[in-house]
């Protein structure tokens, strides 16, 4: 969809209840907020996610959405948190394994006690959670695809799948709140490594 003038007319009837309205607005917007983010992070696949979250955040926030005068404003200062937001997540995770390189192993033992622990809670965690929620979640997380890539694969709607991954990610943090010094290691790290044990 080309047609800027019609954006605010899909957005007020989708405001206004006509969920409808909201596939155009998603097709002239995310490929807006993409080439934006691209500019930070130079990745199509990053920047699509980081889109697709923001994207989700508004149909999420529709009723905040219906008090704003600036969409479009909002909309981009979304786009700019998701994207610092993940860039702060990147530098984190460059800087804890570079310390990781710096520790001295003795050091590490009760980590490492702790984390194949956490592996275990996590796995079993896994085996808890819906087959349809489990496959999304460990295809984006621990497989490294993307919403649409998910999406296809398992014939659902790219809000599907994203519904799908927050819902994993709330029940894993509840069940894991004994974790909680790991959690945030868990997320930045982990996850992603855990079929490497």
């Amino acid at each position: 969809m080309e047609d800027s003038t019609l954006i605010p007319i899909l957005l007020h009837d989708w405001l206004a209840g006509n969920d409808q309205h909201f596939k155009p607005l998603f097709e002239y917007y995310f490929p807006r907020l993409k080439r934006y983010t691209m500019g930070y992070t130079d990745d199509p696949a990053i920047s699509e996610e980081l889109a697709m979250n923001v994207m989700l955040k508004v149909w999420q926030q529709k009723s905040r959405i219906a008090t704003l005068n600036d969409f479009n404003s909002y909309l981009f200062t979304m786009m700019r948190h998701e994207t610092v937001s993940m860039l702060r997540r990147k530098k984190t995770l460059v800087t804890l394994s570079a310390r990781e390189e710096e520790t001295p192993a003795t050091e590490n033992i009760s980590e490492t006690v702790s984390y194949r622990e956490l592996l275990t809670r996590y796995r079993a965690c896994l085996d808890k959670l819906p087959p349809r929620r489990r496959e999304a979640f460990i295809l984006n997380r621990e497989r490294g695809m993307s919403y649409a890539e998910i999406a296809a694969r398992l014939n659902v709607s790219i809000f599907t799948v994203q519904n799908h991954i927050a819902a994993s990610l709330k029940f894993i943090r509840r069940e894991l709140h004994d974790y909680a010094d790991f959690l945030m290691l868990a997320a930045v790290v982990l996850v992603p490594m855990l079929t490497e044990y």
